[in-house]
């Protein structure tokens, strides 16, 4: 009897300090205020039409940063086709870039740095009225050195680069302009 009257009471004992750590315990709303706000950062995605740059005719491209910000590494990845009837060229241009945002808060505005390869399909002949392209299958190295306008909640970009171009042949330094949306 001794050891159920002992039994009951260490149990007592654990019934009423364990009432002292739940009356410990606030449940009413945390005095002190704080920000719950959940931004959502979504990684940027353009899409864009580009004439010349490395894609050296006109090119579909997609672009995006490997992170969740508008800026820094990032890569672009294209396909383009121009023909003006006894010449044509098509290319996927593939390339590694750099945003580096300018201006106030790094707002909109962006200097872009590049460099990647281009595969390069052309046929060409003496027949072209416009261009004459020579009969090329291969890579060539690229390079953008350039401005890029990107808004901050997506919409309508647009670039403006120099794109140097290295080859078997030589160097040639080359432009392009692009204008497209970001999402």
């Amino acid at each position: 009897m001794k050891k159920t009257f002992t039994l009951k009471a260490v149990f007592l004992l654990l019934l009423i300090a364990s009432s002292h750590y739940l009356k410990a315990q606030n449940l009413e709303e945390n005095p002190i205020k704080r920000d719950s706000t959940i931004v959502e950062v979504k990684k940027p995605r353009t899409v864009f039409l580009e004439v010349g740059g490395p894609g050296l005719a006109l090119t579909v491209n997609y672009d995006t940063r490997f992170g969740d910000k508008r800026d820094k590494w990032g890569y672009r990845v294209g396909a383009g086709y121009y023909n003006t009837g006894a010449n044509w060229v098509a290319s996927v241009p593939l390339q590694l870039n750099y945003l580096y945002g300018i201006g106030k808060g790094a707002g909109n505005s962006f200097v872009e740095l590049g460099a990647g390869t281009t595969f390069v399909r052309s046929q060409g002949s003496s027949r072209g009225t416009t261009f004459q392209f020579d009969n090329i299958t291969g890579f060539i190295a690229t390079g953008t050195i350039g401005y890029r306008f990107q808004q901050d909640n997506g919409g309508i970009n647009f670039r403006l680069a120099f794109v140097p171009i290295l080859y078997d042949d030589g160097f040639i330094a080359e432009g392009g302009f692009s204008i497209g949306y970001t999402f």
